[in-house]
C-alpha cells in the first residue's frame, strides 16, 4: 500500500497522501447489474458520482465499473458470482487536496470544470491531470485524486507546484 514513506511524500497545507485505505476494483458481468447491487446491499452508481455503504466508498469508473474503497474482500465475497473483483490497493495511489483554493489549484491541470454546480460534493470523473490519468472525486472538504503508482510521483510533483501560489 502507498503510504508517505514509500516515496517520502512531504504533505504541504493543501497536498497529502490519501490516509491508507483498500482498493478493489468491481466489474459487472454482462447483464448482471441488479443481481450485483442486491449481493452488496446497495445500488451501485451508473453515472459520476459515489456512494457510501456500511463504511465502503463505491465510485463509478465507467459503464459497469467501480473502486471499491475501505472494502474487505470478505464483504465482496456475495459479488463474486456477478463481477470481476480485483485488489488495487498497492496499484493505486490517491492524493488530496485541501483548502479555499483547491478549486484554483486544481484547475491549473484538469480540463473539467469543478465549479460547485458542475462538480458538486459527490461527484467523480475519469480525467487528465497534467499528462496523467486520475480519477478525481470531491469529498465534503476536498478533493481526492487516484492515478496509477507508477505516475504517483510525477501527480504529486504537479499538485505541489499547482497549489504553491495558493499554500501560506
Amino acid at each position: 500500500m502507498l503510504d508517505e514513506s514509500s516515496y517520502k511524500f512531504v504533505a504541504t497545507n493543501m497536498v497529502s497522501v490519501a490516509p491508507p485505505r483498500s482498493i478493489f476494483s468491481l466489474s459487472a458481468f454482462h447483464g448482471t447489474k441488479a443481481k450485483l447491487d442486491l449481493a452488496l446491499g446497495t445500488v451501485l452508481p451508473e453515472h459520476p458520482v459515489f456512494s457510501v455503504q456500511n463504511k465502503i466508498t463505491y465510485l463509478w469508473s465507467g459503464a459497469g465499473s467501480w473502486l471499491a474503497l475501505g472494502a474487505e474482500i470478505t464483504d465482496l465475497a456475495t459479488a463474486k458470482p456477478f463481477a470481476a473483483i480485483t485488489e488495487q490497493t498497492d496499484g493505486r495511489a490517491i492524493f488530496e487536496v485541501t483548502g479555499a483554493q483547491a478549486n484554483a489549484a486544481l484547475a491549473k491541470l484538469v480540463p473539467i470544470d469543478l465549479h460547485d454546480d458542475a462538480f458538486p460534493i459527490g461527484a467523480t470523473a475519469l480525467t487528465l491531470a497534467g499528462h496523467i490519468n486520475v480519477q478525481i472525486w470531491r469529498e465534503a472538504d476536498r478533493y481526492a485524486l487516484a492515478c496509477f503508482r507508477s505516475f504517483a510521483t510525477a501527480l504529486y510533483d504537479a499538485l505541489i507546484t499547482s497549489c504553491r501560489e495558493f499554500e501560506s
